[in-house]
């Protein structure tokens, strides 16, 4: 590690006693045991139009390939996308898809605001266009269980302005208005109480398997952002309670972020979208003792300890 970055990881631990190191892309540290590894893609936002500011959406097929072959060259378990796969239009969806098919390992995907910026009777279509068989869900694998939640799931955008749905994301919104919240902005969205309860019930399953659990998103819910979702005090509260949780990862803030809650790092990464000639992809690194995210392009590596499991 060049001084720099050691300097750079020696300020960030003393702020952030959890994260036991922060460096620009770089090689992983040895292990004694084989981790579980994971390709991570966030904010690709592909459609065929203009770049606008920072954005270059057409530029985005290009990037993903790159991130693509990179990851067909490692041993991962999977791969998983946090929302926000197309920019706008429907007919997005044809063009990115093309270079996915060419991914060797299998993709996972949750939805963002930017899938649903599609025409009205296109929107109950959306999870069924990238794969997805439910809105949100769980995979386990070893003694891990990944939890891909929906954070569009009280928005309004997601569905039409005639649902049950949308008017209760109104009133959501309309109260975090209220109060002055940061986050009260149209691009986010709540998750309901259905959803809410079920990710307890993965939690207590995880317990009694003694398994570790990793939550995929796309809004994050830490630190304090206006791009939170509207109820990230009840996620939080999950989190702090249900201690097999070991890490929350999102997307949705291109610039990236990083918090820590009840000793959980929540990684927000650095969208794919973003500037014209460089890259943000990941891949996660999953030890029984800590986590690694190495980062390639604009995303920059870390290493997490993981909390102890009280349940």
């Amino acid at each position: 590690m060049k001084r720099r970055q050691l300097l750079q990881s020696s300020l960030a631990s003393s702020l952030f006693p959890w994260l036991l190191a922060e460096s620009s892309p770089a090689a992983p540290h040895a292990s004694s045991s084989e981790p579980i590894e994971i390709g991570l893609l966030a904010d690709i936002q592909y459609a065929d139009i203009q770049s606008k500011g920072t954005r270059f959406y057409r530029e985005s097929i290009a990037k993903l390939q790159e991130a693509i072959d990179h990851f067909n060259g490692l041993p991962l378990r999977f791969c998983a996308n946090l929302g926000d796969l197309i920019d706008m239009h429907w007919a997005s969806f044809d063009a990115i898809s093309k270079p996915l098919e060419h991914l060797k390992h299998s993709v996972y995907h949750v939805l963002g605001n930017h899938d649903f910026d599609v025409e009205d009777k296109f929107k109950d279509q959306v999870p069924a266009r990238i794969g997805m068989k439910s809105r949100y869900y769980a995979v386990s694998l070893d003694h891990w269980k990944f939890l891909f939640l929906d954070t569009t799931d009280l928005s309004l955008y997601a569905q039409p302005k005639e649902s049950p749905k949308y008017s209760i994301a109104e009133t959501f919104l309309n109260d975090s208005k209220a109060k002055g919240e940061k986050w009260a902005q149209s691009w986010n969205g709540a998750i309901g109480n259905s959803q809410l309860d079920w990710i307890n019930t993965e939690c207590e399953s995880a317990n009694a398997q003694s398994a570790r659990v990793l939550i995929f998103s796309h809004h994050p819910v830490s630190p304090d952002n206006e791009h939170n979702l509207w109820n990230s005090s009840q996620l939080l509260d999950i989190v702090g309670k249900q201690t097999c949780i070991a890490a929350w990862i999102n997307g949705h803030n291109h610039a990236g972020n990083l918090g820590e809650q009840s000793g959980v790092p929540f990684v927000t990464l650095k969208g794919m979208v973003e500037t014209k000639n460089t890259n943000a992809f990941s891949t996660l690194r999953l030890f029984d003792d800590r986590i690694q995210i190495i980062g390639h392009g604009r995303e920059p590596s870390r290493e997490f300890a993981i909390r102890k499991n009280r349940g």
